[in-house]
């Protein structure tokens, strides 16, 4: 009886051996289905975002502005903040009751410090289609009162000139050696047509993702997405389009100008900032990959390797007639 429960207890052994090593060999493929469901999530997220978008499109046959600047001598002797692109796709979220109650006559209508109207609308305001499930970085930034949204997308205004890519609708911009484009299709004070967008609708990116952080040369993780540090409804400060933006200090918030390759994680380069680097990189924290929408509403999780030249191609909404001879 003693040998039997000896053999008894090492077989028990044995076996909780087998499921502990099991557990071990499950574990990464239970992590990696749950993220590549996240993925998907997100994807769907930005698909929700570019029928928004297409639904504007459809009724003003024109995309929104990215960023807009607001100038009413009678409201204020300098120039004030507009709304942002995401204000204007409001009624095609099923949001069109805050849409039809915003303030955008009246002063520095998108930034809530110094309009309480917006602000007391915008409070809480979090759709969850804004958001990456799979994103650690905060929903919400505090504007005064406050608690705003900061969604994990940025719309995507064109391209630099930098690398040798050939954009002249550019200028240089926000404090951090920085460079802001019009080249794309969600650009500062301007509004795009679909005829304007000859490389094809299925071509041209319009909004991608900011859903992670970004990392100093000591490690230290920094927001970069495009709403810090004022929130969905902040558009920009000054009025022009670029090459003819004419307050270079003046970020445009809510977008971004690509400069840099896909999960590039590094905060110490030009143009990125935490309020709000003209050049803050597409990135998130899908393994290899970040969800970009395109024009014509399709959403792809692109290859971090993709080459730079062709992410800079992608955000231009014409280079095809940059590079004709």
């Amino acid at each position: 009886m003693t040998s039997r429960r000896a053999g008894t207890l090492i077989e028990l052994m044995i076996v909780i051996s087998t499921i502990s090593t099991m557990g071990t060999l499950l574990l990464p493929a239970i992590q990696l289905a749950r993220e590549s469901s996240r993925v998907n999530a997100c994807r769907n997220n930005l698909h929700q975002v570019g029928i928004a978008l297409a639904n504007y499109e459809s009724a003003h046959r024109h995309f929104p502005r990215g960023a807009e600047g607001r100038y009413d001598r009678l409201l204020s002797p300098t120039i004030m903040y507009g709304l942002s692109w995401w204000a204007d796709t409001l009624p095609y979220f099923e949001a069109a009751d805050i849409a039809d109650r915003l303030d955008r006559r009246g002063a520095n209508t998108g930034w809530v410090h110094l309009n309480a109207h917006n602000g007391k609308l915008a409070h809480g305001f979090a759709p969850s289609h804004w958001f990456c499930p799979s994103s650690s970085v905060d929903r919400f930034v505090k504007s005064s009162d406050y608690q705003i949204a900061a969604p994990s997308y940025a719309g995507i205004s064109g391209a630099t000139s930098h690398e040798g890519f050939a954009e002249s609708r550019v200028n240089r911009c926000c404090r951090s050696e920085g460079e802001i484009s019009a080249g794309g299709v969600l650009i500062p004070n301007d509004v795009i047509r679909s005829r304007q967008i000859t490389d094809g609708l299925g071509s041209t990116l319009l909004v991608g993702e900011q859903s992670d952080f970004a990392y100093t040369a000591a490690g230290q993780p920094t927001k970069i997405g495009a709403a810090f540090i004022k929130g969905w409804l902040a558009g920009t400060v000054t009025l022009g389009v670029p090459p003819h933006y004419i307050d270079w200090l003046a970020p445009s918030y809510n977008l971004t100008t690509v400069r840099y390759r896909l999960n590039e994680h590094r905060y110490d380069l030009p143009g990125i900032y935490i309020d709000v680097g003209a050049n803050n990189p597409l990135l998130s924290p899908h393994p290899g990959v970040v969800n970009l929408l395109y024009c014509d509403g399709s959403v792809r999780a692109v290859n971090d390797s993709l080459e730079l030249d062709v992410l800079k191609s992608l955000a231009t909404r014409d280079d095809s007639a940059l590079f004709a001879p």
